[in-house]
């Protein structure tokens, strides 16, 4: 009798702790500046939900993309490390490796359903069919898509996609003299004049392209794909993980006339940029209504940021108070707008002033799911859940590098123009950086000169070798990671 009453309160409590586990958004926009939210400071910009969850949930004043271009920093999502121990330091280089153990395979076998929708930017989508402006060719070697990622449901995209009518763009040809960056005319829903069929197509799963025609707002589309996905999940009674990587709004930033509207008095390129931003933070709205429909907002984690800093190929966007744009290792690079909510844990507004980076999501979410991670691989992120809550502060150095852009005066094809290293070493406030591969450092104390305007590096010698010998010590880790050392 004793054993049966052991086996029966051992299954209760399995079941409690399965429907205690929370659920998981992680929301990423593509090339959003620190300074293009309303919550940091940007005058212009609409973005009231943003800005309410700011207000009264956590709101992240130092938080870092893991690398200064998109790809990389999507890698550390997923994985807990730093894009150089996976051959994955800049756009469109390399594929992420079967042997790499993703957030969303640990969730998935600890009983959560797992969603990606949107840009996924980490592999190609097909052996065969070629989707992105890449100049790679198609390859067996860089197929890794979001289905052998540990993802069981996908509505991905390879690569960015117009944000408003994603399949179409009024414009010219992509690379060609006529080709936009910033629509410069009004563009209504479903219109397929003027310009091109775009070349990417969001996939559902192996060998399955969504073949429907797509139209209006991509937040909206890439919303609703997620919301059947999410009406699922809690329906079965199951945890859910849900990674929605909008693209927008990376170029070509496309908006409709509902939210060009909400900007009439602005030049029409400033309608487009807005108005694409607002609509993005309008569909979060829309998930978050849905969530309390559903019951279940209170116990679901939205994480959101961005992925880099804003683009070099227009001047419509902000870094905010910081210097340097998309590609640098300045701050403007890889600063980045961050707030998470969760109301079942955080009851009161919450500003965190600690060093926090998209590598932190892997380890600080697993803990907050009560998952123990069990495998060897380095991992360059921190469970961060007690700096949040206030209980300690972080103890991590982070380590960045990434390789330098030869040109990036509104050149489309600078991301593929690259050449040399640069690289930062961030302690205790304090950030190291070289953008000539080591042969010269500086020295900035952030706490105090947030700009990078004042190098303290000959004013601190002793400082500058301790943290250059780390530095330097971490770069070789990454090589070892890199060499496949950690997969043997």
């Amino acid at each position: 009798m004793k054993c049966m009453f052991s086996m029966v309160f051992l299954t209760i409590s399995l079941c409690l702790n399965a429907l205690e586990k929370p659920n998981i958004i992680l929301i990423m926009a593509d090339d959003l500046g620190y300074g293009d939210v309303a919550f940091t400071g940007n005058p212009k910009v609409k973005t009231p939900v943003l800005d309410k969850m700011a207000e009264t949930q956590v709101r992240f004043d130092w938080f870092y993309a893991a690398a200064p271009v998109c790809t990389p920093t999507r890698v550390s999502c997923l994985t807990g490390r730093h894009p150089s121990r996976v051959n994955m330091s800049w756009a469109f280089k390399g594929a992420l490796p079967k042997e790499e153990i993703t957030l969303a395979e640990i969730l998935r076998d600890n009983g959560y359903r797992t969603g990606h929708f949107g840009k996924w930017h980490l592999g190609q989508l097909s052996k065969t069919v070629k989707q992105t402006y890449s100049p790679n060719p198609v390859s067996a070697k860089l197929y890794s898509p979001p289905w052998e990622n540990g993802f069981d449901t996908s509505f991905s995209v390879e690569n960015s996609v117009p944000s408003f009518n994603p399949y179409y763009l009024t414009c010219g040809e992509f690379g060609s003299k006529d080709y936009l960056m910033v629509m410069d005319k009004a563009v209504k829903k479903g219109q397929r004049t003027g310009g091109f069929v775009w070349r990417d197509r969001f996939w559902e799963g192996p060998g399955k392209i969504h073949d429907e025609w797509l139209e209006g707002a991509l937040p909206e589309i890439l919303i609703n794909q997620s919301l059947k996905f999410i009406n699922k999940s809690v329906k079965d009674k199951k945890p859910f993980l849900s990674l929605i990587w909008f693209s927008t709004p990376h170029s070509p930033v496309v908006a409709g006339p509902k939210h060009r509207a909400l900007y009439k008095d602005l030049s029409m390129g400033e309608q487009h940029w807005y108005g694409s931003i607002t609509a993005m933070d309008e569909q979060i709205g829309v998930l978050k209504e849905e969530l309390k429909n559903l019951g279940v907002s209170d116990n679901t984690i939205i994480w959101f940021c961005s992925d880099n800093g804003p683009s070099w190929v227009h001047e419509l966007n902000s870094a905010g108070p910081f210097k340097g744009k998309k590609g640098s290792l300045s701050e403007g690079g890889i600063r980045v707008p961050s707030v998470l909510e969760w109301p079942a844990k955080f009851k009161k507004p919450i500003s965190i002033s600690e060093v926090v980076t998209t590598s932190d999501f892997y380890p600080t979410l697993l803990k907050w799911a009560g998952i123990t991670i069990n495998h060897n691989l380095i991992i360059d992120g921190e469970d961060v859940s007690k700096v949040i809550s206030g209980k300690s502060k972080r103890t991590k150095a982070v380590g960045f590098q990434a390789p330098v852009m030869k040109s990036n005066a509104k050149d489309t094809k600078a991301w593929n123009k690259i050449g040399g290293r640069q690289m930062v070493w961030l302690k205790n406030g304090l950030k190291l950086i070289s953008i000539d591969d080591g042969s010269t450092f500086e020295l900035y104390d952030l706490k105090k000169d947030k700009e990078e305007k004042v190098n303290i590096a000959a004013d601190n010698p002793e400082i500058l070798k301790t943290m250059k010998s780390e530095l330097i010590a971490w770069l070789q880790s990454c090589k070892d990671s890199a060499d496949g050392k950690e997969y043997k």
